[in-house]
């Protein structure tokens, strides 16, 4: 079975996106629901720029937001190592704000870590998500961003203590970043943990415009406000020349965006399985709806998946770390 599509809100709220306000976050809602996807990601941080407001505008499409399953983030101030972001206080506040932005009195779906937190004990950080469950403000815990062997301790804390272990981890895995297969994918298997994966799609790099000197009004773009953090996170430049193959070659059989090889890929051929998930950012809803219109058209043919396998080859030296 194929994993589900969760829509990604970090855009919401954000400039050149189509999630400017109410209006324009429930008919993206609208249209959403209409391709079966009722699980929203959010996060006390989003949009980067303008931190909680893509939770208030979930709350403020209520009408329709309330359709959806909700997940949300801790807060985490990017400027720091993540020190004291997921002590007992700071969880508790940024899950007390998330609640009344997102106006869900009734809590939230699952509260994810959303990055690791190197200063704070392990202990107090599983005990205060536990007890965010007690409370009602959550129906279960996840973690992000979190270390393979920071995981395994939290594992073995809940094991020690009889305390609920968390039920998903959200981390980057593509085409171009499959390191999870190797450690995490077989950890969490065997605690039963879903995976839910972001940067399905390198952030837009799998379409090719980039690679094709095309950047301008994408993410990539210099006149974009997050232009210069995607170019540092995919401007090596193994990355680069093998994104430009594997352009070329899925072209060359006749797939005129490659991004659709992209799509297929995660849904049909990955390591995903029934319960994990894909979740989809988007800066216009068309995306959302040409990702699933991909997805539909079924399993790649081999000399695709070759291809797929290939870009593969030519990265895991220097990607298969990532996770």
């Amino acid at each position: 079975m194929s994993p589900q599509f969760i829509f990604g809100t970090a855009g919401f709220g954000m400039d050149r996106t189509e999630y400017s306000d109410a209006a324009s976050v429930k008919t993206a809602l609208e249209t959403v629901r209409s391709l079966g996807i009722r699980r929203l990601d959010s996060g006390a941080r989003y949009p980067p720029l303008n931190p909680g407001r893509s939770e208030a505008l979930i709350g403020e499409a209520r009408e329709i937001s309330t359709e959806f399953e909700v997940d949300t983030k801790v807060y985490t101030d990017t400027k720091t190592d993540g020190s004291g972001d997921l002590t007992r206080e700071a969880i508790q506040k940024s899950i007390e704000g998330s609640l009344e932005r997102l106006k869900r009195p009734e809590g939230v779906n699952v509260l994810h870590i959303h990055r690791a937190d190197p200063s704070t004990p392990l202990e107090e950080q599983v005990r205060a998500f536990n007890e965010q469950i007690e409370l009602g403000h959550c129906k279960a815990w996840g973690v992000s961003n979190v270390p393979v062997d920071t995981l395994e301790k939290i594992l073995a804390l809940c094991s020690e203590h009889g305390l609920r272990k968390p039920v998903c981890y959200q981390g980057e895995y593509s085409l171009i970043s499959r390191g999870a297969e190797t450690k995490l994918f077989p950890l969490l298997r065997a605690h039963g943990i879903r995976f839910n994966s972001f940067r399905s799609f390198a952030s837009g790099l799998l379409t090719g415009n980039a690679v094709n000197g095309k950047a301008e009004g994408t993410r990539f773009g210099a006149d974009n406000p997050l232009g210069g953090a995607m170019q540092r996170v995919f401007g090596a430049q193994d990355l680069q020349d093998a994104v430009k193959k594997f352009d070329t070659e899925t072209r060359a059989r006749g797939i005129s965006k490659p991004l659709e090889v992209a799509v297929r890929w995660i849904v049909h051929h990955s390591a995903l399985d029934e319960g994990d998930g894909v979740v989809l950012g988007s800066s216009r809803v068309s995306q959302v709806i040409e990702t699933v219109e991909f997805a539909r058209k079924g399993p790649l043919p081999d000399e695709l998946l070759k291809v797929t396998e290939d870009l593969w080859d030519a990265l895991k030296e220097t990607r298969g770390n990532i996770i």
